[in-house]
């Protein structure tokens, strides 16, 4: 799913170090996620109906 995210462009302006703080992804089922880089790599979480970004990751998914 990073790979995903990273291919369409789904990647934050704010880098950590060398790499993109956040990385967006939408799954086969439409479901929004967001990876955030921490110490030991990135985490990641599906984005809930009431996190206003979630909107703004299926809108750019569909578009990019």
């Amino acid at each position: 799913m990073l790979r995903r995210g990273i291919m369409k462009g789904m990647v934050s302006d704010f880098i950590e170090g060398t790499k993109p703080k956040y990385i967006w992804c939408v799954d086969e089922d439409g479901e929004a996620y967001e990876a955030k880089i921490g110490n030991d790599g990135y985490h990641g979480y599906c984005l809930s109906d009431e996190d206003p970004m979630r909107r703004v990751v299926l809108k750019e998914w569909k578009i990019r």
